[in-house]
């Protein structure tokens, strides 16, 4: 039993990175589920990658704007129809001892959560798992989820601005904005890829190993920078930003290792069938150390030519943290005493990080009669992601599609519209969505109320 819960665990962090879907699925806002993910209006992915943006005038055609986004949540409202709150302690959907536990749909209930309404679900997994066992021979045939197992490193992460503070003056800026990035990879050995992919049988004496790359850093950045026109006029002209960050680390950890077991000379043999295998290498800065201390910038630039402009940005630029006060550890498995043995290697040392660098090029055209129409490429430090995308507005309604490329290179559509009445809009946006178990695609429903 142990070897089928340390398989199955493999093969559901596998299933993590299959599953996981970008945005714009995971907005709140219908109005870019709409438009395919596209930022038209000052916001978003324009002003955080792109610090020329902060001196560049909304466009009053675009109506894309708003103080704040407020989502209605039908999906959950529909989940909880379908999985009452009095009854969730008896729900198979929350525990593996059910005949009827998708643990897959599980996770993709975690990654996804069901804030609007599905109107068509993307196909998921079937428990198709088939265990083949006997004195010497262990064969794990995952049927159709077998797609699910990468050949080469897989993982998830990017970075983040979760908050940003700050007042200008005459295009200077001045503020504080927090900073988060996360990265997780795994790279499974070749017997293990062969064990799960192929469905070959186990050997004996043999490791089954997953390479674990992982960092988790955050903190806050003082922040002085400038935008402004320096050419031309507001809607002919060309802007520049810049913003010089101090970045001040609040906490870091990073993981490296293998992680697994090893099988014995006769499958399933003795008392010990399979020894676990963990050689991990840890390194931290815990909150209450001395900070995270480093330098980093943003660039950018924009071009305004009447209903035509272009945009250009570029941010972390030599983000390199230094951790004054780390503490590196080593964390092994003791087969003797079957629990977990943590070696201090070295403390009170210095160890660098980075922040990836994240960037973003846009351009956008509004046509006469109310239609704008726009593209944008943007990396988060993870993969490119494309957007195009438009907008028809005709008074107080706007219609809007669009189409993407997420990071995993599949492409995906948006539609939808929305009614303005004075300061309140009501929006709806319809979004395909699919995961790499199948290229039948899913379409959620989108509602939000934005005010104006």
């Amino acid at each position: 039993m142990l070897v089928r819960h340390v398989l199955s665990g493999l093969t559901l962090a596998a299933g993590l990175c299959a599953l996981a879907e970008p945005l714009p699925a995971q907005t709140v806002d219908a109005r870019l589920i709409g438009l395919g993910g596209l930022h038209l209006g000052r916001s978003g992915s324009l002003t955080r990658y792109n610090a020329a943006y902060r001196a560049v005038p909304e466009r009053k055609e675009q109506g894309l704007g708003g103080k704040f986004t407020i989502p209605i949540p039908l999906g959950l409202i529909k989940f909880f129809h379908d999985h009452p709150i009095s009854k969730l302690d008896k729900d198979p959907l929350f525990h593996p001892d059910s005949a009827g536990f998708n643990p897959v749909e599980t996770l993709n209930l975690i990654l996804n959560p069901p804030l609007f309404y599905e109107i068509r679900k993307a196909p998921t997994p079937t428990n198709d798992v088939t265990f083949t066992i006997a004195k010497n021979t262990l064969i794990v045939d995952l049927g159709k989820a077998q797609v699910l197992i990468p050949q080469d490193e897989f993982g998830l992460g990017g970075s983040g601005r979760p908050f940003g503070l700050g007042f200008g003056i005459r295009g200077v800026h001045l503020g504080v904005t927090g900073f988060v990035q996360d990265k997780v990879g795994f790279t499974l050995n070749d017997s293990l890829r062969a064990f799960l992919a192929d469905a070959r049988p186990a050997a004996d004496t043999t490791a089954y190993d997953v390479l674990a790359d992982a960092v988790v850093q955050g903190g806050f950045a003082p922040e002085v920078g400038f935008a402004g026109r320096i050419w031309g006029t507001d809607d002919r002209g060309l802007y520049l930003g810049a913003t010089v960050h101090y970045y001040q680390g609040v906490g870091y950890t990073s993981a490296r290792g293998p992680a697994g077991f090893t099988t014995d000379t006769v499958i399933f043999a003795g008392n010990n069938p399979v020894t676990p295998n963990l050689d991990m290498t840890i390194a931290y800065s815990s909150f209450g150390n001395s900070f995270g201390h480093g330098v980093g910038s943003d660039f950018g630039v924009v071009w305004m030519a009447g209903p035509f402009e272009v945009g250009a940005g570029i941010n972390d630029i030599g983000a390199k943290l230094t951790w004054p006060d780390t503490r590196i550890e080593r964390w092994t498995w003791d087969t003797a005493g079957d629990s977990l043995s943590k070696t201090l290697v070295a403390n009170h040392v210095e160890s660098h990080t980075r922040l990836p660098v994240s960037y973003v090029a846009n351009l956008a055209y509004t046509l006469p009669g109310g239609t704008i129409v726009g593209a944008d490429v943007l990396d988060r430090g993870r993969g490119t992601v494309i957007h195009l995308g438009a907008e028809q507005r005709m008074g107080p309604l706007a219609l809007r599609g669009g189409v993407s490329r997420d990071e995993r290179k599949k492409v995906q559509f948006g539609w939808g519209g929305g009614l303005r009445l004075g300061p309140l809009g009501l929006d709806v946006g319809f979004w395909t969505h699919s995961h790499s178990l199948s290229n039948v695609r899913g379409i959620t429903m989108a509602t939000s109320l934005t005010l104006y």
